[in-house]
């Protein structure tokens, strides 16, 4: 096996480690994570169900996956990741077999259920909380690699697995994308460092005062004005962006906006993610953690407030999508970066948990209230209007929570 220059196995270098992480990353989402749109018509058509009832094990999933990250990131910080994103990948194939194979609607949640556990444990903040511990102090242009690349998974996944279901049907695609993830399960369980593999640390920790108990990175995270401005901040943000996701293509459908149009620029928002990206990935050494909030969320509440307004022409959905798009790709790296730099260096991934849970609850909730919305209202310009505010709350969270760390430290 080659050696790394620190005398190390190749597959333990840190480089590879984050070059493998981010290759599980661009499948799990591409194909655990944004393919369920592309199954619900043809399910429909061959067993009857509603729309509304299958959207409804999809948030079902994403609670359990809000309510699961707190203990995740714990034993991650345990250094178990290993074992939890493998076993993750190799539930998810399971999964996967048993949705190809289903015919009735409890199964079908209950199976969504269990993948909201293994989206818990396989996506994004597991994946920042190993890194933390591989690169230490040079975790942010890691994170920064790992998202750019994650970036193309609805790229990737979206296309890949229509083109499946067109060919040989959406039970026989399902089979495929199982297969796929048992080989992420075993990229996992070779790369993902082990409980025996020592953790590097962001910072050094602040020292503990004598005679007084040592609390939890955690407990002492919640008792800081800061932890709860980033609840605002993000829990808002993953209310607005699953209400945009599932109801953007009905709102531009409603104003007549012919349907190449509007599939244009859905398929502009993805590569404006990475167009985002890799603009950070320029100018990092230029941009600090508070200036890359500031210009996202002073973004999401232009592009909602756009719409709000009436915007339907092809220039200004251009527009609206190239600015959405950039945003929504930055605030991954945001999150990613905001805990160590606000909170602090110890217990990245419980506290990463912590701050996830209700991102992910207000994720699931997100398209059903707007849907009530705009049954109550009788049309989606109030619902914009009310995302936007939503947006501008999630801001002045950012802003205090900004404010807060830097007059605590």
């Amino acid at each position: 096996m080659a050696k790394g220059r620190a005398g190390e196995p190749w597959r333990k270098r840190p480089s590879t480690i984050l070059w493998m992480l981010s290759l599980g990353q661009l499948i799990s989402w591409g194909l655990v994570y944004y393919t369920f749109p592309l199954f619900v018509v043809p399910m429909t058509q061959e067993l009857g169900w509603s729309r509304s009832s299958m959207f409804g094990a999809l948030s079902a999933g994403l609670l359990v996956a809000g309510l699961s990250s707190i203990p995740v990131g714990a034993w991650i910080d345990r250094g178990h990741g290993r074992v939890l994103m493998s076993g993750g990948s190799l539930l998810a194939a399971m999964l996967l077999i048993v949705w190809s194979c289903v015919d009735s609607l409890p199964v079908f949640y209950a199976l969504w259920i269990g993948l909201g556990v293994c989206q818990a444990v396989i996506l994004y903040e597991p994946a920042f909380a190993v890194i933390t511990r591989v690169y230490g102090p040079r975790y942010q242009k890691a994170i920064l690699l790992m998202t750019f690349l994650g970036g193309l998974a609805s790229t990737f996944g979206i296309p890949f697995a229509q083109l499946l279901i067109e060919r040989i049907g959406w039970r026989p695609t399902l089979e495929v994308m199982a297969a796929i993830n048992l080989g992420v399960a075993l990229m996992h369980w070779l790369f993902v460092p082990g409980p025996k593999d020592e953790a590097i640390a962001i910072a050094a920790p602040k020292p503990h005062a004598e005679g007084t108990r040592k609390r939890s990175p955690l407990a002492v995270a919640v008792r800081m004005p800061a932890f709860w401005g980033l609840v605002v901040a993000f829990a808002g943000y993953g209310l607005a962006f699953s209400a945009m996701s599932f109801h953007l293509i009905p709102l531009l459908d409603d104003r007549g906006v012919p349907i190449a149009v509007v599939m244009a620029i859905i398929a502009l928002i993805g590569p404006m993610q990475v167009v985002g990206r890799v603009l950070l990935m320029v100018g990092q050494r230029h941009v600090t953690t508070i200036q890359l909030g500031a210009g996202i969320y002073f973004a999401f509440p232009v592009a909602m407030t756009m719409l709000a307004l009436g915007v339907s022409d092809v220039y200004g959905l251009i527009l609206f999508a190239v600015i959405y798009g950039i945003a929504n790709g930055l605030i991954t790296i945001l999150r990613g970066m905001a805990v160590p730099e606000f909170i602090g260096p110890e217990g990245y991934g419980v506290v990463s948990g912590a701050l996830t849970m209700p991102t992910n609850i207000m994720r699931a909730v997100g398209p059903i209230v707007a849907s009530l919305a705009w049954g109550a209202f009788g049309g989606y310009t109030p619902v914009l209007w009310g995302l936007a505010g939503i947006m501008l709350i999630a801001a002045l969270g950012f802003t205090a929570a900004a404010w807060l760390s830097k007059r605590a430290s």
